[in-house]
């Protein structure tokens, strides 16, 4: 089965997932359309990257359960989309995906109906609900995925499965912390910066799906282990490339708007060491538009200059080679096929060169 044919498949395992959550939810009248209409509209928008580590991961040790393993990379695709929902929240993200995030969606239909309260508040509240729902969608799957199995599978797979999620959670927490730190302080937190990566992105973007295919297939817990640890530098490799794009992607390929982390004030290891290399006027123009809503198309691009002036991209391009090269390495440790480790190598190169 090629990839397209592997999407098709995943795309049919959630719209089933969304369907049977929109009947579980149906008692409550209009919240299935208005709740997971913006749900699903996300969740058609995936690459189906981590969804393909996980069946590949199964592949490659020798797991026989193809049809479970589409379950499972369901469940973490619609994880996936949770977390995405509720980062936009947090993040008051107007865009996500070429479209307009959850709770602006929301916001909007609360505007449109000229309903009592602040639409925003509203709109906020309803996307965390959602992403609750998304959650619930993901949980069913996996317990569908895991059902009738071997005690001792059904465990590991569950047990990676939450350690996932939670790992994300605190990671998420990270984040908003980090946010809440003075920006002129940025240098000293590299330390969180690499624990926000890998707690918040690598745990659910590689980690989790390779340890959760291997797990599915019956690994040892030490061979799963070994799984996971291809993911993290993996993953870190892949939000490094996100936080590039953030600052300076095209809004046409990327969906989101020109700048738009460095409007949110999303603390980076790229604004780290720009902040920490910069002369004093490049250092102005970044703490005079970081965090800035209203920051102009001008004031995005002198800081876009500062960042590619003072050494900061090719720092980070040289990190994102260097965690890939981790990754490669640590499936040195995994005996597989030549043509699953050929096809995770490909997977590693598409999440360093990405450009959405």
């Amino acid at each position: 089965m090629d990839d397209d044919a592997r999407r098709a498949r995943l795309d049919e395992v959630i719209a089933t997932a969304l369907d049977r959550l929109a009947t579980d939810i149906s008692p409550a009248t209009h919240s299935p359309e208005e709740l997971l209409a913006p749900v699903a509209a996300l969740a058609a928008k995936g690459k189906r990257v981590r969804a393909l580590l996980v069946l590949t991961a199964h592949d490659a040790s020798g797991g026989e359960e193809p049809d479970r393993a589409a379950l499972v990379a369901g469940a973490v695709e619609i994880f996936q989309t949770a977390a995405l929902i509720h980062d936009d929240v947090l993040d008051r993200s107007d865009t996500r995906r070429g479209m307009p995030s959850t709770h602006r969606a929301l916001e909007a239909l609360h505007a449109h109906n000229s309903w009592l309260g602040d639409a925003a508040r509203f709109g906020e509240g309803g996307a965390i609900l959602a992403g609750d729902l998304a959650l619930m969608a993901c949980q069913q799957l996996l317990t569908t995925a895991i059902a009738g199995l071997p005690g001792d599978i059904a465990t590991a797979v569950g047990r990676r499965f939450s350690t996932m999620g939670s790992l994300c959670t605190a990671g998420q927490y990270l984040d908003i912390r980090l946010a809440a730190q003075p920006l002129q302080d940025l240098g000293a937190q590299t330390q969180v910066i690499f624990a926000t990566m890998r707690a918040k992105t690598a745990s659910y973007t590689a980690e989790g799906p390779l340890a959760l295919g291997s797990a599915l297939a019956g690994s040892d817990a030490e061979v799963v282990d070994a799984w996971a640890a291809v993911g993290v530098p993996m993953g870190i490799a892949f939000q490094l490339r996100d936080d590039v794009l953030g600052a300076m992607g095209s809004p046409e390929i990327t969906g989101k708007p020109a700048g738009d982390d460095l409007r949110e004030g999303k603390r980076t290891l790229l604004l780290s060491l720009a902040l920490a290399r910069a002369d004093a006027a490049g250092r102005d123009v970044l703490t005079d538009t970081v965090g800035v809503d209203s920051a102009s198309e001008a004031d995005i691009a002198a800081a876009v200059d500062v960042l590619r002036a003072s050494g900061a991209v090719d720092a980070v391009e040289l990190q994102i080679h260097e965690y890939a090269q981790q990754a490669r390495q640590s499936l040195d440790a995994l005996a597989m096929e030549a043509a699953h480790r050929a096809r995770l190598e490909s997977l590693i190169d598409t999440t360093v060169t990405r450009t959405a």
